[in-house]
């Protein structure tokens, strides 16, 4: 547990369901995405299986008046965990509560369950969450371009356009690996595996794809956003092929943001590189162990994003975002 100032953080107990539930009912009302924070037995059988693992915010030891949470996001390797779903009722905001959340979850979570890495995506229409995630230990390893729609901060009027995140990763349990790099993003990579206190070996991809190999894949369309994420789990020939039918009917669905996710420990990885830049994609940046493996995101905007509403707090994201908009004009054709 920790204490401060009358109030306790602590994991999560079957006896709190209720309170969490209570929390994203006054906050949400029924509208959050995750239905089983309204159940207690549905989120205590989440918890179960290793999926949702939240923490609290006690006032007085009793009442949950703050929910923080990390769960699975990747959906191919599941040791890695997303940090989010977090809330703090609006009575007992502004008394640090989840700074206080975010540094349980982030120091002595990772001792209480099995976790191997957490990432978070920290809004870039201002600093203050991207201040408090670099602050306890997490890495920026890139940018994602107008992720969100403006409509999602029309409330507190925060942004006038789409709204970036940072991409930012906690090492709990490093796995030592090959990393085959693009050559055209040399500089890019090793500039985001500095000071990444990982083990890695960067190998520059030369190799050609195999002849006759098939594409592997699947892809989600998030319609609130307008955001398509394609995750390749195998390099083929017909890569090119594979990005066009992906494509084919997005601009029907209104998309906004075209993302792809790849594995660096693909010896070829270069050759489906400078297929996506062809086709107006550019880099994003690294994801540590999204697929145990390492793997590289590159991004498509179907408009001009909205680098004026970008607001970055460390030189390190600021620097990423340099070469991020380098490589954006580069391949906008």
């Amino acid at each position: 547990m920790l204490k401060e100032q009358g109030i306790t953080i602590d994991k999560y107990r079957r006896e709190y369901g209720k309170g969490i539930a209570k929390c994203f009912s006054e906050v949400y009302g029924d509208g959050y995405p995750v239905k089983s924070v309204y159940n207690p037995d549905m989120l205590q059988e989440e918890f179960n299986k290793g999926n949702f693992y939240p923490v609290v915010a006690l006032y007085e030891r009793d009442e949950v008046i703050g929910v923080m949470a990390v769960y699975r996001s990747s959906p191919v390797y599941d040791k890695i965990y997303e940090a989010g779903a977090g809330i703090v009722l609006p009575a007992y905001r502004g008394k640090n509560i989840a700074t206080m959340l975010f540094k349980y979850l982030s120091e002595k979570l990772p001792g209480e369950v099995e976790l191997e890495e957490i990432f978070g995506e920290s809004v870039c229409n201002h600093t203050k969450i991207q201040k408090m995630v670099v602050q306890n230990g997490y890495l920026e390893t890139g940018i994602e371009i107008d992720l969100m729609p403006f409509e999602a901060y029309t409330k507190e009027a925060s942004s006038q356009g789409r709204v970036s995140t940072t991409i930012l990763f906690l090492c709990l349990k490093d796995k030592a690996q090959d990393v085959f790099f693009p050559e055209v993003y040399t500089k890019e990579l090793e500039f985001l595996y500095l000071n990444s206190k990982r083990k890695r070996t960067l190998i520059p991809s030369k190799a050609d794809i195999p002849s006759g190999s098939v594409t592997k894949g699947n892809h989600n369309f998030f319609e609130f956003a307008r955001v398509n994420r394609l995750t390749i789990t195998t390099i083929g020939e017909d890569i090119g092929s594979f990005i066009d039918s992906v494509e084919k009917g997005l601009l029907a669905k209104g998309v906004y943001v075209s993302q792809v996710f790849l594995r660096l420990d693909c010896p070829w990885i270069g050759m489906a590189i400078d297929v996506l830049r062809k086709k107006g994609y550019f880099l994003g940046g690294t994801l540590p162990r999204w697929f145990d493996a390492d793997g590289i995101f590159m991004q498509k905007i179907y408009r001009k994003p909205n680098w004026e509403g970008i607001n970055l707090y460390s030189s390190r994201a600021k620097e990423i975002l340099c070469f991020i908009r380098a490589d954006w004009e580069r391949t906008q054709h």
